[in-house]
């Protein structure tokens, strides 16, 4: 195991460039700008099946699929199904739609979460990795989706709106643009490689509390930053859903910013 002061920032030849690193002030805002530089990338003649978007968990995926649905990019999701395709959302989709008959007049948050727990949400996070907490990142996620929605916006109107993407989710082409866990990605290589969500609690994870964790989930993004042939950009989110509060950045985008800024610098000892 690597000690205390390893670093995540491997080297990739004279030909690699240093990363890119953006903060942006909420998880729709960093999925929009990536969504969007794809779009430029592929319009500028760069082929969708060498471009991948890496996140530390599958819940991390919904808003980054409604950004590249509404951006037109074609993707698809490797090691996992796509959102609206899990069985969980399927679940939650049946739960919320019946509920939407009757349902009215309440908070939209309130309205949500109130079906939700039903089927296993709650405010915090199981402790342990493993089903259940991929349960809870999924329902998790569309507690993420009505947040987003406009102030104001009814429970029938956000139902509507989850079963019209779920209805507009095709199969991908056969060129699409890769969306992975950063689990799922060992062994691949993109040309080019988004790595988003990099706040404290995401990597690493809220539940790696040990030394050992900790240094796990660095291998688990030097994993990540070494998909990139040639090119790799780093992003990160102020902010979450409303309950979650304000982040911070990872504390291995510091190790990252050491090694670029000193060129040759030590590591930490």
């Amino acid at each position: 195991a690597k000690g205390r002061g390893s670093s995540a920032v491997p080297g990739r030849g004279e030909g690699f460039r240093a990363p890119q690193v953006s903060a942006f002030p909420s998880d729709g805002a960093e999925a929009r700008a990536i969504a969007g530089a794809i779009a430029q990338q592929i319009a500028s003649g760069i082929a969708p099946e060498d471009i991948a978007v890496l996140y530390r968990m599958n819940g991390q995926s919904a808003v980054l699929e409604q950004a590249l649905g509404d951006a037109g990019v074609s993707y698809q999701v490797r090691g996992s199904q796509r959102f609206f395709d899990r069985p969980e959302i399927k679940q939650a989709l049946l739960a919320l739609r019946g509920a939407s008959v009757s349902i009215s007049g309440e908070p939209l948050f309130k309205s949500v979460s109130d079906v939700l727990r039903g089927l296993g949400w709650s405010q915090q996070p199981p402790e342990q990795p493993g089903a259940v907490r991929d349960r809870w990142e999924s329902l998790d996620a569309i507690m993420g989706l009505a947040e987003r929605m406009p102030a104001g916006s009814t429970f029938r109107a956000f139902t509507d709106e989850l079963l019209e993407r779920q209805a507009g989710q095709h199969e991908p082409t056969v060129s699409a643009v890769t969306l992975a866990t950063l689990h799922s990605a060992k062994g691949l290589e993109w040309e080019h490689v988004y790595l988003m969500g990099l706040s404290e609690g995401l990597v690493p994870i809220s539940y790696a509390q040990t030394l050992e964790a900790v240094d796990e989930e660095r291998r688990l993004l030097y994993v990540g930053i070494t998909r990139a042939r040639s090119g790799l950009r780093l992003s990160w989110s102020r902010s979450g859903p409303q309950r979650s509060g304000q982040r911070e950045p990872s504390r291995f985008l510091a190790e990252l910013d050491t090694r670029i800024a000193g060129g040759g610098a030590k590591r930490g000892g």
